[in-house]
């Protein structure tokens, strides 16, 4: 997995593009949903550079799973808190948090595995302040 600055757009992108795929889908409301949101805007992150960093994530988790047979992409909470720590920005936290509800409500289905990823960062950004609205 790369490596990202702190705080920076690509971290913080990773983190959101995370948020659609960590359920092993991609559903077209999730996207909308990120967009309408304007949780891009308010990180100052353009939309080109959320598709490059997905596309690298993407890239990332497919080369890690290469060794497993059956195809399945399981990311480990280590690496997951790694990348949970390339934000440290209290105020970035809160929007890329913000970000990432929106985008697991979007399809109206919140899967474990983005239910686990909301807990760890909630958990591991105590500090940051959005309400969840139940979703835990």
């Amino acid at each position: 997995m790369r490596n990202y600055p702190t705080n920076s757009p690509k971290a913080m992108c990773r983190l959101l593009a995370l948020a659609m795929i960590v359920d092993g889908r991609i559903a077209p409301q999730e996207l909308k949903s990120l967009h309408r949101s304007g949780v891009l805007v308010a990180l100052g992150v353009s939309e080109d550079t959320f598709d490059d960093t997905a596309g690298e994530l993407t890239q990332d988790l497919l080369a890690s799973s290469a060794d497993d047979a059956s195809g399945m992409v399981e990311i480990e909470p280590v690496t997951i808190d790694r990348l949970l720590g390339e934000m440290q920005d209290t105020a970035l936290r809160a929007t890329v948090l913000k970000g990432m509800l929106e985008i697991v409500r979007a399809d109206s289905v919140i899967d474990h595995r983005e239910r686990r990823l909301l807990r760890r960062a909630m958990h591991a950004w105590a500090d940051a302040p959005v309400e969840a609205g139940g979703v835990m």
